[in-house]
């Protein structure tokens, strides 16, 4: 059996990657806030247990 090649990268692959800087406007914002709030009271309700 050969050995597969290491491709490093999406453009190695023939992929091409287009950055949209307008996305970096929502870095910091909330966007579905009551979903966030949904999953919250979901993680708060959990009970951990160790071994």
């Amino acid at each position: 059996m050969k050995p597969k090649k290491k491709i490093e990268g999406a453009s190695k692959m023939g992929v091409k990657i287009r950055k949209d800087s307008s996305l970096n406007a929502h870095a910091k914002k909330v966007l579905f806030p009551e979903k966030l709030e949904f999953a919250n009271k979901v993680v708060s309700n959990l009970k951990w247990k160790t071994n």
